[in-house]
């Protein structure tokens, strides 16, 4: 007996059924997608805490300008909670001021996310 019908008797023993194999290939297929997905979320997660950053920036730099502080201590605590990648421009008004806070984003899969988000934030001065 040749070692090919030794090989074709046993497997003719095992009958194994005609989808053998088929999980394995569906799960090759369905993985990098799954990988993919984590990916994107995990990149569009960033970018909305950045841009919660962002507000609070913004948000925290005109009520140091509402507080009487000045233009230098609004930035400062701005840099303090968006961090000193971002950029902040404050405009005087008469009777109130305008922060907006510009702040990086790292690039996703794809480049599908903003690279740079926005957050504005307004107060009446006294």
């Amino acid at each position: 007996m040749t070692m090919i019908e030794t090989i074709r008797r046993r497997l003719r023993k095992a009958r194994l059924p005609p989808d053998h194999g088929a999980a394995t290939a569906e799960f090759a297929v369905v993985l990098p997608c799954v990988v993919v997905m984590a990916a994107l979320l995990l990149s569009l997660t960033q970018a909305v805490v950045t841009s919660m950053d962002c507000r609070d920036a913004a948000a925290v730099a005109v009520r140091e300008m509402v507080a009487g502080g000045d233009e230098s201590q609004a930035e400062r605590a701005a840099v303090q909670v968006a961090g000193s990648d971002s950029s902040i421009a404050i405009v005087r008004r008469e009777r109130y001021v305008e922060v907006t806070v510009t702040c990086p984003v790292m690039p996703g899969p794809m480049n599908l996310l903003p690279v740079r988000v926005t957050g504005e934030a307004t107060g009446v001065l006294p």
